[in-house]
């Protein structure tokens, strides 16, 4: 029974009877090729579309979990570079007034140092000065003796 609704449909059917040509195929296979690459094209950029969107998706979490971790490392490390420049400006401090005393005591042992040398030189000068004097002394007295001696012969 089948096979004479079958035969039956074909006979009933003229385009059956016609034949294809070699330019009939080549335009089917033309058409076909076309809309199965349409169809691919199609599905490629709908499944491209679909991994941009995950992708984005995706880059977009990295990159608001990535700043805020940077965020919070910028926090630490400005909060640890705070605590460090303390101490350096502590120690500084301790440094420059180590520095001042040093200065001090550097200028007073240059002044013991000149004031050793220069007052016995300013004693010595002086002694000298009078003994000059004294000298200048004698010599006038002696020169009165002799004046007084000379007048007496």
């Amino acid at each position: 029974m089948k096979v004479i609704t079958v035969l039956s449909l074909l006979l009933l059917a003229s385009p059956v009877f016609g034949e294809l040509t070699k330019e009939d195929l080549r335009t089917i296979i033309k058409e076909e090729i076309a809309a199965s690459e349409k169809r691919t094209r199609e599905y490629i950029d709908l499944k491209i579309d679909g991994l941009d969107k995950s992708l984005n998706a995706k880059i977009d979490g990295l990159d608001k979990s990535l700043n805020a971790k940077i965020d919070g490392l910028d926090e630490k490390l400005n909060a640890k570079i705070d605590g460090l420049d303390d101490k350096l400006n502590a120690k500084i401090d301790g440094l420059d007034q180590r520095m001042d005393y040093l200065w001090v005591l550097t200028i007073a042992l240059i002044g013991l140092i000149a004031a050793s040398i220069a007052i016995p030189q300013i004693i010595i000068a002086y002694r000298d000065r009078q003994q000059k004097e004294i000298r200048a002394e004698i010599e006038q007295l002696r020169k009165q003796v002799e004046a007084i001696g000379n007048i007496s012969v």
